[in-house]
């Protein structure tokens, strides 16, 4: 049962490769043979594009996502057990203020009454802090996975599909068949942008086969092949270019598929501005972006 899953997990990746098979046999076979007349320039920079997207995909495919290391849980309970110290010193003197504001308040009155309005007052601070603790425990992410037995950092996630917590997880991509997270994300960012760029590239060239076989007297299938091909290609380009700067534009505010979506109060609390954003997940080096290294 388990090889069963895993074996069908794999399918949208097997359907990919089909796709990827059949757009460059039909661009290979209509349009590059037809015209080769020697390697020019545009075709190097096609297949040094089509290499460096295989690169990135098998990359994105095979690199683990973001393991949450045992530094890092250690690290986050010591933060934990520090916050909750840091709180409740807060608190006790946040109480004791507020007593002694009470008893100089109401010194003229008689210590009957007095008493209960102290009362009344350490519920309401009681109240106060259960509320107040709530907030802050939501705003240092407190969480356990209880699937994975381990504290949830900052930005962490549970994978139902690959049943692991991964830091900074954007989505799981069935494409892939893998998570896209903080350690392969700069890999998925490549592979989806040399797939932009060749998918944008064919369209325009496939353009005049297009027109060629509409005008033209060709047999039945070769037409039916082109036309779909064409279609499927404008299609699968459109998709993926506002893909890729849907996700330029969650870099440039460095937030997370997930983030988005949750649309939380302090979604933008990571925020370091654009420049800063793109350096802390495409790295230092602007040459080096969009090649599939870490």
């Amino acid at each position: 049962m388990i090889f069963w899953n895993r074996l069908m997990s794999w399918i949208p990746a097997i359907i990919l490769l089909g796709i990827l098979i059949f757009i460059y046999s039909i661009y290979f076979m209509y349009n590059i043979q037809p015209n080769f007349d020697g390697f020019n320039l545009g075709i190097v920079i096609q297949h040094f594009m089509i290499l460096m997207f295989l690169i990135s995909m098998l990359r994105a495919m095979l690199l683990e996502p973001g393991a949450i290391c045992q530094e890092l849980i250690d690290e986050t309970w010591r933060q934990w057990d520090e916050y909750q110290q840091q709180e409740k010193e807060r608190m006790t003197e946040q109480r004791q203020r507020r007593s002694q504001r009470s008893v100089k308040t109401f010194k003229t009155e008689n210590d009957e009454d007095r008493s209960v309005v102290n009362m009344d007052a350490d519920e309401n601070l009681d109240d106060d802090y259960n509320v107040k603790k709530d907030i802050n425990q939501k705003g240092m992410e407190k969480r356990f996975c209880k699937k994975c037995c381990i504290p949830k950092p900052l930005r962490t996630h549970h994978c139902s599909q690959c049943r692991c917590c991964w830091q900074r997880m954007d989505h799981h991509c069935q494409w892939i068949n893998n998570c896209v997270a903080k350690d392969n994300y700069k890999i998925f960012i490549c592979m989806i942008f040399y797939a932009s760029c060749l998918l944008v590239w064919v369209s325009i060239s496939q353009y005049k086969v297009f027109l060629n076989v509409i005008e033209t007297d060709m047999p039945d299938l070769i037409l039916f092949l082109i036309v779909l091909h064409y279609y499927f290609i404008l299609l699968i380009a459109v998709l993926i270019t506002g893909f890729f700067i849907f996700h330029l534009y969650l870099i440039s505010q460095n937030k997370t598929t997930l983030e988005q979506l949750e649309d939380k109060p302090d979604r933008l609390k990571y925020n370091q501005g654009v420049w800063q954003n793109f350096k802390s997940i495409m790295g230092s080096n602007i040459l080096l972006w969009f090649l599939p290294i870490k």
